[in-house]
C-alpha cells in the first residue's frame, strides 16, 4: 500500500501549485477586508453537532467543488481557487479586525492552518492533470505510467487521494472549529 507520502512526493508540484494559488488568494481577500463589523456576528455558538454538520458540509462542498476541476483537465480549478480563495480571506480579514488579536488566536487559530492547508490540498487534487501535463511537456516525458489508462495517464487515482486526505484533514478541522475553536 503506498503511503501518503509517497503520494504527495509524486504530485509536489501540483501540490505547491495549489497551496501557492489558494493562499495567495486568501491573502489578498485578507488584505482587502474591510475593518467595520458589518456582517460579523459576535453571538457564541454552541458546539454541538449541528455546527459540526454545517461546518463540515460548507467545508468538504468548497474542497468537492476545488477538486471537481479535474473534470475539465483542472482549468476550472483556477479560477475556483481564486474565487474561494478571496472570499475565505475577505471574511477571515474581517473577522480578524473584528475580533481583534486575543479574538483571533482564541476562534480561528486552532483550527484555521489546518482547514487552510486542506483545502489548498483540494485546490492541488482539482489541479493535478493540468500540472501533469504542463510538467510533461516542459520536460518532454509523458505523464503517467508507460501503459496506463487515460484515466491513470491524467492524474485521477492520484487526485482522487489528495482530496481524500484533504477531506480527512477537513473532519479534524470541523471538529476543532466546533468544539475548540467556540
Amino acid at each position: 500500500m503506498e503511503t501518503t507520502s509517497g503520494l504527495f512526493r509524486r504530485q509536489w508540484p501540483a501540490v505547491v501549485c495549489g497551496t501557492l494559488l489558494w493562499l495567495g488568494a486568501f491573502g489578498a481577500g485578507w488584505h482587502w477586508a474591510p475593518t467595520d463589523p458589518t456582517g460579523v456576528s459576535l453571538a457564541p455558538k454552541d458546539g454541538d453537532w449541528n455546527l459540526f454538520t454545517e461546518i463540515l458540509a460548507r467545508n468538504v462542498g468548497v474542497s468537492a467543488a476545488l477538486f471537481l476541476g479535474v473534470l475539465t483537465l483542472g482549468v476550472m480549478t483556477i479560477p475556483l481557487t481564486l474565487l474561494t480563495g478571496v472570499l475565505a480571506g475577505y471574511y477571515g480579514g474581517q473577522g480578524s479586525a473584528v475580533l481583534g488579536t486575543d479574538g483571533v488566536v482564541r476562534h480561528l487559530l486552532p483550527h484555521m492552518p489546518l482547514e487552510l492547508a486542506c483545502l489548498a490540498l483540494a485546490a492541488a487534487a482539482g489541479l493535478v492533470p493540468l500540472v501533469g501535463w504542463a510538467r510533461a511537456g516542459l520536460t518532454g516525458r509523458p505523464s503517467g505510467a508507460p501503459g496506463a489508462g487515460l484515466l491513470a495517464r491524467a492524474g485521477l487515482p492520484d487526485a482522487c487521494r489528495l482530496w481524500g486526505v484533504a477531506v480527512a484533514g477537513l473532519v479534524v478541522a470541523a471538529g476543532i472549529e466546533t468544539w475548540v475553536s467556540t
